[in-house]
């Protein structure tokens, strides 16, 4: 055996498996810097070099609005989205239309105008009385939410006569929420 054998066979007994698996974890440490980190510097270099010649612009001002002025605005927009009392007859005209799409009797119905003090909305009630199927008074309820977002179900009064009779009479309140100002 010649000499350099002898060491490092002499080494590796001296350092034992846990001074080689070091020794190896420093030769892949040193790789990787070697192979994938220092080509990488001329890279970071030219970048920071074109960073550095680019003209800095000035990053554009937003207003900020105090809370109470946000508050004021989301307010106001989300009121615009209420029909006002002149759109009011369109919408009942769209109520009528999905209740005669959905073949339901209508019979005599009732409004009521109601003006709270204070607030920006009015509440024009609705009832009516009609006659049909289950399903057919609940596909009703359905469009109508759809079909007319101010719209909310106040009440529902339902009186069935016999049970072999498929048709309910049903009294359905309906509120529209109207702007009070155009």
């Amino acid at each position: 055996m010649d000499a350099m054998t002898w060491k490092i066979r002499y080494l590796t007994r001296r350092l034992g498996p846990a001074g080689l698996i070091g020794i190896a974890l420093l030769a892949v440490t040193l790789g990787v810097l070697f192979v994938g980190i220092l080509p990488l510097r001329d890279e970071i270099d030219s970048l920071r070099m074109e960073l550095a010649a680019r003209p800095l612009e000035p990053l554009p001002v937003v207003p900020v609005l105090p809370p109470d002025q946000i508050l004021a605005q989301e307010l106001a927009v989300f009121q615009a989205r209420f029909p006002t009392v002149n759109e009011l007859s369109g919408e009942l005209d769209t109520l009528f239309i999905l209740t005669r799409d959905k073949g339901l009797e209508l019979n005599k119905g009732e409004y009521a105008l109601v003006e709270k003090a204070g607030g920006a909305l009015r509440r024009f009630e609705v009832t009516l009385p009609v006659t049909g199927t289950y399903s057919q008074i609940h596909g009703l309820i359905l469009d109508v939410l759809e079909k007319l977002p101010s719209t909310a179900l106040a009440d529902i009064a339902l009186e069935r006569g016999k049970v072999a009779d498929g048709q309910a009479a049903v009294i359905l309140r309906f509120v529209f929420f109207v702007r009070k100002r155009t």
